[in-house]
């Protein structure tokens, strides 16, 4: 059964520190009133180092040495979208809430461990979907609301978003499947 956690701030920690991870470090700023960032984890020493140092907080290298050592209520998965599911498997194990970075696997049995593992556990499964409050999505949400388009049967969906070269040659995970 899911808690909520009240009259307490929510104790999160951040798993990979890379590019992503500075918009959750920037979140839990912003709602420090009730979120408090009690660790993190990174394979890398120096990242690591820098991550720790800069936010004053405690770092770890191995997940699970983390997951044993800290009373956390959420992790949050910033590391490469192949690790996410034997990410989260292994913090529903400690009776952890997972929010994850997307996408939530790279295949489907993966995401499907993932649900399976946290319905278990019986903690919260979040996947990051910044988009969904975007003024486009919005507009369609509220034509759907409405029944502008009257029954829907079936949608198509082209998304065209591209990134640049520099970001997969920035990590050597980027565009592998890892």
């Amino acid at each position: 059964m899911r808690h909520a956690i009240v009259n307490r701030k929510i104790r999160t920690a951040i798993i990979g520190c890379g590019r992503i991870s500075k918009n959750h470090f920037g979140s839990i700023t912003t709602h420090a009133d009730s979120i408090e960032l009690v660790a993190v984890c990174d394979i890398d020493q120096q990242v690591l180092a820098a991550t720790t140092k800069e936010h004053g907080i405690k770092g770890y290298r191995h997940f699970e040495d983390m997951l044993q050592q800290e009373k956390l209520d959420l992790v949050v998965l910033c590391t490469p979208s192949g690790l996410h599911s034997m990410q989260a498997q292994m913090a529903a194990k400690y009776k952890v809430h997972v929010m994850t970075e997307k996408p939530m696997a790279t295949r489907w049995h993966d995401g499907v461990n993932m649900v399976k593992a946290c319905d278990k556990a019986g903690v919260w499964l979040f996947v990051v979907k910044q988009n969904r409050r975007n003024a486009t999505l919005q507009l369609l949400k509220s034509a759907v609301e409405k029944e502008r388009f009257g029954r829907i049967y079936m949608v198509n969906i082209n998304v065209f978003w591209t990134r640049p070269q520099e970001y997969y040659d920035s990590a050597k995970w980027r565009g592998t499947g890892i």
